[in-house]
């Protein structure tokens, strides 16, 4: 690699050479934004790799706040490393340069999603010392015929399509999920759902900040800004001790879902003692809208518990979480799809 290379804010000058650059790393499948200022997310700053008059490489940084050790912490987001290392090998040490520099910049980093532990991000900052671990993937099925018919990771031979197909047709895949609780419905219950999180969200941040080892912030502006008002997509479940942020998305030819109907739990807080209720409260409202999933990957061992309780199984999970030296020391965290990037792809 090129010593030339210098890592710098994005700014309007270097629009081109993205563009150009995205160009040559097409089959990457991933792209920088051909904008210093994407809105995708608050709080974002994109560095670019640039050696004369080319880009090289980039990453963001997305900048928030964490409650950690009885106070609020600067962390960011390392997302979107990009190097032209994917094409060209004389770039190869670039996403080493990209990590370095990012730690520079802030050392208390985190990293989210990384499509499993066989990708290079991950198995390079596990190199450098990162704490990596898998937030567990919780499902529960409520309409067994479109999960047999759509669900594709269990649809990949002919023969294991005709099986799906003839158990959701016969009702025998109705009756097996039934006998092993996979497919339990939760009661029917009357739900608070909220326009915004001004004016009541607060409190509980208060109250349940104190609680989890590592969590980023959760106030009521910070959520307002993930999930906006102006967004219908959002679903806010108010409970007397929690919250929780719910999709119900109609899947059309998802890599792994199909067409199905598709409930997630992206994002929740409560205190642990009061997760059942938040859980319970999220899935019987996913359940009467008429989802035939209901998905939700959590981090701490108090949810995953009682997702399991209310009728969730657990599947493998490729979405990682990896912390800095800096950031692992802290203790059990509570990390969701709420978390990184959000609820894309869903």
């Amino acid at each position: 690699m090129s010593r030339a290379i210098r890592v710098a804010p994005y700014t309007e000058e270097w629009v081109h050479a993205v563009r150009a650059f995205n160009q040559r790393i097409a089959t990457s499948q991933q792209q920088l934004p051909e904008t210093p200022r994407p809105d995708w997310m608050p709080r974002m700053e994109v560095f670019l790799a640039v050696e004369d008059d080319a880009v090289r490489g980039g990453y963001i940084l997305r900048r928030q706040c964490f409650w950690t050790a009885g106070q609020e912490t600067a962390v960011a987001h390392y997302r979107l490393p990009l190097s032209e290392g994917a094409v060209n090998r004389d770039y190869a040490t670039l996403g080493l340069r990209l990590v370095r520099d990012a730690l520079a910049r802030e050392p208390r980093l985190y990293a989210m999603g990384m499509g499993g532990w066989d990708k290079p991000l991950p198995q390079m900052l596990k190199r450098l010392g990162w704490q990596i671990s898998a937030v567990p993937f919780h499902f529960k099925v409520v309409h067994p015929g479109p999960f047999l018919r759509n669900i594709r990771a269990l649809r990949t031979s002919p023969m294991r399509r005709l099986a799906l197909d003839a158990a959701a047709f016969t009702g025998a895949g109705w009756a097996g999920m039934k006998a092993l609780g996979i497919s339990r419905r939760l009661p029917a219950q009357k739900v608070e759902l909220a326009p915004s999180f001004a004016g009541w969200a607060d409190e509980i941040w208060r109250l349940v900040r104190g609680q989890y080892p590592l969590l980023a912030v959760r106030d009521a502006r910070t959520l307002d800004e993930l999930y906006p008002a102006s967004d219908p997509r959002f679903l806010r479940v108010r409970t007397s001790g929690g919250w929780a942020l719910l999709l119900d998305t109609r899947m059309r030819d998802h890599k792994q879902f199909g067409d199905m109907r598709v409930g997630t739990l992206v994002d929740c807080l409560a205190p642990p003692a009061s997760a059942a209720s938040v859980v319970r409260a999220a899935v019987s409202l996913l359940e009467q809208r008429g989802v035939d999933l209901i998905i939700s990957n959590q981090s701490h061992a108090a949810w995953s518990q009682v997702l399991i309780e209310a009728g969730f199984r657990t599947g493998p999970s490729n979405f990682l979480v990896a912390l800095s030296p800096s950031l692992a020391k802290a203790g059990e965290f509570h990390f969701n799809r709420g978390d990184g990037d959000g609820p894309i792809h869903l």
